[in-house]
C-alpha cells in the first residue's frame, strides 16, 4: 500500500474545510500512512480544536509558513526556479493590472516557501511510493508543480474546486500559473464536471490532465424516512453569512410568503447583524432560528435529531454545494440557484432550481408551490433526493474510486 502526503490550507484545525474529514477517514483505509501538511500561515495549532484523525495519518504543523511577507518574498528571490516562473508568467499577470501582479508576486512566494519547507521536512524523495495531492489549486498546487519540474517520477495531483477554479469569481479575473500548473502535474481532479469543461475550455493544451472525482459525505445514522414531516414548511439552510450567500434575499423571499414556515439556519459571519435586523420585519407566519457555526458533526447530529422538508441555497456562486450533498443524504428536497456545477445536483425531480438572478418574490411563490404538494409528489421528490446522494455523492463509494485513482490501480472517470 503506498503513502499519501495531503497539503490542505488548515485540515484538520478549524475553521474550514470540515468536509475534508471524510475524504482522510476514507483514503486512510486505502494508504498505509498519510501525512497531512497544513499550509495556511494563520493556522491556530490548537490541540483541543484539532479534529481527530485516523491511527495513520500524521499531522505535520512544524512545517507551516512565516506570516512576514517580506521575508517571504526575499526567499524568493534568491531561488531560481521560482523567480523563473514569476517571470516567465509576469506577461501574464500584467493584463490584468496591478493588482493582479501582487497576486502573483504574494502566489509564487508562498508556493516557494512551501517548496522549501517540504525539502527541510525531507518530505519530497523520489524513492517509496509517496504520492503527494494538494486539496486546492493554489499555492500548495503550484508547489507541487515546482517540485515535480524537478522530479519527473514524483507522482504529484491536486483537486480543484470552486474559487480555486472559475476566474470571474476574482477582481481581477486572474488565477496565477494555473494551466501551467495543471500541465506540469500528473492529474488535476475537478469536483464537478462543470469545472473540468470549463478548465478544458480555458486550458486545452491540459485537457488531458483533467478528470472528475467527485466529493461526498456520510450519512450512517439512520435510513431515511420518506414524506412530509408536518403542517408547517420547515426549511434549513447552511452557509457563512457573507454576501455571496446572499441570505438577505432569502428573507426578502420569506416576507411575502402565505406558507406557514420554520426557518432555521446554520452558520454565522459578518452579516449576522443585517439579517437579524432585516429578519424583525418578517410576517407572523415565519418563524427563524439562527443556529450559528456548527462543526460538520454536529450539523450531521442536527439532520438526525430534527426534520426537515426542504433545504434551500440561494448563493450566487458555488463549486458543487457539499452541504447540498448532506441534505440529499437524509432524503431532503432541495431549492438551490442554478450556479457552478449545482445543476448537477439539484433537478426537478430532487429539488428546484432557479435562476442565479431571482426575483426574491418568485421564490415566494415557490415556497408556498412548495409547501401545496401532495404527500405523493413530495415523497417523490425525498426519495429521488436520497437517491441522487447514494448514488452519486456517496463517500464511502467515491472516495475509493478515488484512492484506485490516486494508485493507478483504475482510471474511474465519472462523468454524468
Amino acid at each position: 500500500m503506498k503513502s499519501l502526503v495531503i497539503l490542505t490550507s488548515r485540515f484538520p484545525y478549524p475553521p474550514g474545510e470540515e468536509f475534508l474529514k471524510n475524504e482522510v477517514d476514507e483514503l486512510s483505509k486505502y494508504f498505509h500512512s498519510i501525512k497531512i501538511l497544513p499550509t495556511n500561515s494563520e493556522i491556530s495549532f490548537s490541540e483541543e480544536r484539532k479534529k481527530q484523525v485516523p491511527p495513520n495519518v500524521e499531522v505535520l504543523p512544524h512545517l507551516k509558513g512565516t506570516r512576514r511577507k517580506a521575508w517571504r518574498i526575499l526567499k524568493l528571490l534568491s531561488d531560481v526556479q521560482s523567480l523563473g516562473w514569476f517571470l516567465e508568467e509576469l506577461p501574464a499577470a500584467s493584463k490584468h493590472g496591478f493588482k493582479a501582479i501582487l497576486k502573483l508576486l504574494n502566489w509564487t512566494a508562498i508556493a516557494n516557501e512551501m517548496k522549501q519547507n517540504m525539502k527541510k521536512g525531507r518530505l519530497v524523495s523520489s524513492e517509496g511510493e509517496a504520492i503527494y495531492y494538494s486539496y486546492w489549486l493554489t499555492p500548495s498546487a503550484t508547489a507541487l508543480a515546482m517540485l515535480k519540474e524537478k522530479n519527473p517520477d514524483i507522482n504529484m495531483v491536486s483537486r480543484v474546486h470552486g474559487g480555486d477554479l472559475y476566474l470571474e469569481r476574482h477582481r481581477p479575473s486572474y488565477l496565477p500559473y494555473q494551466g501551467r500548473v495543471i500541465k506540469t502535474l500528473d492529474q488535476t481532479f475537478s469536483i464537478s464536471q462543470n469545472g473540468k469543461e470549463y478548465l478544458s475550455t480555458l486550458h486545452p493544451y491540459a485537457k488531458d490532465k483533467i478528470s472528475v472525482s467527485r466529493l461526498g459525505t456520510k450519512n450512517e445514522f439512520i435510513s431515511p424516512t420518506f414524506g412530509r414531516k408536518s403542517d408547517t414548511l420547515k426549511l434549513i439552510s447552511c452557509s457563512y453569512l457573507k454576501p455571496v450567500k446572499r441570505i438577505h434575499l432569502l428573507v426578502e423571499a420569506l416576507k411575502n410568503s402565505q406558507a406557514p414556515i420554520e426557518w432555521t439556519h446554520i452558520g454565522d459571519g459578518p452579516e449576522r447583524e443585517k439579517v437579524e435586523t432585516l429578519i424583525k420585519e418578517l410576517p407572523s407566519n415565519i418563524n427563524v432560528k439562527l443556529m450559528g457555526n456548527l462543526s460538520n458533526e454536529e450539523v450531521i447530529q442536527n439532520y438526525r435529531n430534527q426534520s426537515y422538508d426542504c433545504f434551500i441555497n440561494v448563493s450566487e456562486s458555488e463549486g458543487i454545494p457539499v452541504t447540498i450533498m448532506e441534505a440529499f443524504s437524509f432524503g431532503i428536497p432541495v431549492i438551490a440557484t442554478d450556479v457552478g456545477a449545482t445543476s448537477e445536483l439539484v433537478n426537478k425531480e430532487n429539488g428546484f432550481l432557479l435562476p442565479k438572478d431571482f426575483n426574491p418574490k418568485d421564490l415566494s411563490t415557490l415556497l408556498d408551490t412548495f409547501f401545496q404538494l401532495t404527500e405523493e409528489e413530495y415523497q417523490n421528490m425525498s426519495v429521488h433526493a436520497f437517491e441522487t446522494w447514494n448514488n452519486q455523492y456517496n463517500a464511502i463509494n467515491n472516495y475509493k474510486k478515488f484512492a484506485d485513482m490516486l494508485k493507478g490501480v483504475s482510471n474511474y472517470e465519472d462523468s454524468r
